[in-house]
């Protein structure tokens, strides 16, 4: 039985495919559906998270999404949600605000092509590097975390026009999140206006423990003291480490602008109900909420305001300094505030950011995007989105279809043909079995969460090879090499999209012109010399078939190596997928039909 090993490890490599891809734990059961989004005005969304499985809903069990639909679609007042083996309790009032899809039932991870979903390619406005792309992915994905959108997936691609893009990918994402969180560059920057006064065309800009003098032209240029150039209306320059904007002059004095805080200096936004918050203003709601910033920063906050006069507000009594505060993101205005007279002068380390919406749930949501905005920090460049494609899971279930009736017709085409051919069914049925265990073994070195199969197997084709290297059977370095090398593979894991199926045909299609290589060499080479001297070098006419084989396999992977690595992101899954294939037909089942076919002709 040793003797056809090869086939042996055909067989446990196929079986252990079948537990990657099958084989999944169901920690709370096989029935429910899994969180795919929560709304910010759903009632449950401080206490239900994206990822999570519910299971019953006011007790009653919930096996699918129809069945969600179907209980969830009339709620109102108190309800109960066991989700992750944990009842949860909130009212509802409007709508409970929860997306969520089918559990799934492999080990596979599909990608949207497939399941559905949102793809979202993100391009930025000025050319940008591959290390800047990472790192505005790795900006991007803080925001996501923080917003509750833990199955979004980034991806750095590159389009034929040698320019870096980024590619988005999420069971569904609208695209107000798309323009309002994940376009934005959330660049925030605090200015301070600073007048300063003048005695006829001469003035004095108090910075702290320092004074700078400045003269006002006729023409309304100024010249400052160690400033070198004169300044115009809208210039800027730099005093004492800071950056400021001449805004206007008028018979009085001047008015220049100072950038005290940026987005390096915010160490902390605060989301405590002692300094967050929304309330009632008007027709709508305000919101705020306080930020901490460095010592740096307050600083410079401390230098600019010093030195301003003060004055009483007459509707409020409250004393301030002449001066504001305004903060930007993106350059769009989204505070302006008063600043008290005792903040002047003063190392100011948490300025508070006020904003205003109509309804209550458009505050609370803009509220939170910029406080996620301001945790994530700023991108390293702005991006504008380049599309936004919407795709229903139905396709996937229809390409599914679609492509196990061609799988099935293309099979039995192949077994027709080498019929007629070869006039032997034991040359065609194996040739179309070994194509489909190809498949099923791609698949399981796709498969996620299968690293312990993966290593039975190892250790069980490491017995296999032992076993037949004792009993001395013939040595195959390659087929040796193939029964490690594949488990090794499967501990890895991709995303199987249509490029990656694209990937599996091909490879199908190469394996079955490789067998067919193999059975011409043997059997239809037989017919050309004396029959007991084809039994004598069948072995011969093997090797001649693997040559021809392994060349071809090697011009292959050659080719789909540089789209691995520099290709553009769709067509990557398309060569890893190829490759995977290329390598599980040479090193496991073409020894293994060659074992076959080896038996056929000296039978």
């Amino acid at each position: 039985m040793i003797k056809y090993w090869r086939l042996m490890i055909l067989i446990v490599c196929l079986l252990g495919s079948i537990l990657a891809i099958g084989f999944k734990i169901y920690p709370y059961g096989r029935e429910g559906v899994e969180i795919t989004y929560i709304s910010l005005e759903s009632p449950a969304r401080n206490m239900l998270e994206q990822g999570m499985i519910i299971t019953h809903i006011n007790g009653q069990q919930v096996i699918n999404v129809e069945e969600w639909q179907r209980l969830s679609g009339d709620l109102s007042g108190t309800i109960e949600i066991t989700a992750n083996a944990k009842p949860y309790t909130f009212s509802i009032n409007d709508t409970i605000g929860i997306d969520v899809m089918d559990i799934e039932r492999t080990n596979m991870e599909f990608g949207l092509d497939i399941r559905g979903g949102t793809r979202i390619i993100l391009k930025p406005t000025e050319n940008a590097t591959a290390e800047v792309i990472d790192e505005v992915i790795s900006t991007l994905q803080t925001r996501a975390n923080i917003y509750g959108l833990r199955e979004m997936r980034f991806y750095s691609i590159r389009g034929l026009d040698g320019n870096y893009y980024l590619q988005i990918e999420a069971a569904g994402v609208s695209k107000d999140i798309v323009d309002e969180l994940l376009s934005r560059q959330g660049s925030f920057e605090a200015k301070v206006s600073k007048p300063v006064i003048l005695e006829g065309d001469q003035g004095i800009i108090v910075l702290g423990d320092k004074s700078y003098s400045v003269s006002l032209s006729s023409d309304d240029s100024i010249q400052i003291e160690t400033v070198d150039d004169k300044i115009e209306l809208s210039d800027t320059f730099i005093l004492k480490g800071i950056d400021f904007q001449y805004l206007n002059a008028t018979e009085d004095g001047i008015m220049l602008l100072a950038t005290t805080y940026t987005g390096k200096d915010i160490e902390l936004v605060y989301s405590d109900p002692q300094r967050s918050g929304i309330r009632p203003f008007g027709e709508g709601y305000s919101f705020y909420f306080a930020i901490l910033v460095s010592n740096d920063g307050a600083q410079r906050f401390a230098d600019v305001t010093s030195g301003i006069p003060k004055h009483i507000d007459l509707v409020s009594g409250e004393e301030y300094i002449d001066s504001q505060i305004f903060l930007f993101i993106d350059g769009s205005l989204v505070s302006q505030l008063n600043i008290g007279s005792s903040l002047g002068g003063h190392v100011y380390n948490s300025p508070q950011i006020q904003g205003s919406r109509e309804t209550l749930e458009e505050a609370t949501e803009e509220k939170f995007r910029m406080q996620t905005i301001l945790r994530s920090g700023a991108l390293p460049t702005t991006l504008e989105t380049s599309s936004i494609d919407i795709i229903s899971p139905t396709l996937g279930a229809g390409f599914f279809q679609s492509a196990a009736i061609a799988a099935l017709f293309g099979g039995a085409v192949i077994v027709i043909i080498t019929f007629i051919r070869y006039r032997k069914i034991k040359v065609s049925v194996p040739l179309v079995l070994i194509g489909l265990s190809e498949v099923v073994i791609i698949m399981g070195i796709a498969a996620t969460n299968d690293m312990y199969i993966w290593g039975i197997v190892m250790l069980v084709n490491l017995a296999i090879i032992l076993t037949a290297w004792w009993k001395k059977e013939p040595i195959d370095f390659f087929a040796w090499a193939g029964a490690l090398l594949i488990p090794i593979l499967g501990m890895m894991s991709w995303t199987i999209d249509l490029p990656a199926i694209g990937g599996i045909i091909a490879a199908i299609g190469t394996g079955v012109d490789h067998q067919i290589i193999i059975a011409d060499e043997t059997i239809a080479g037989r017919k050309k010399e004396d029959e007991n001297q084809a039994i004598f070098d069948v072995k011969d006419r093997i090797k001649k078939a693997f040559f021809i084989i392994f060349g071809a396999a090697a011009t292959t992977i050659a080719a789909m190596v540089p789209l691995m690595s520099l290709g553009i992101g769709l067509v990557r899954g398309f060569a890893i997928t190829t490759v995977v294939g290329v390598l599980v037909g040479i090193l496991i089942t073409r020894p293994a039909y060659a074992k076959i076919i080896e038996r056929v002709v000296k039978r």
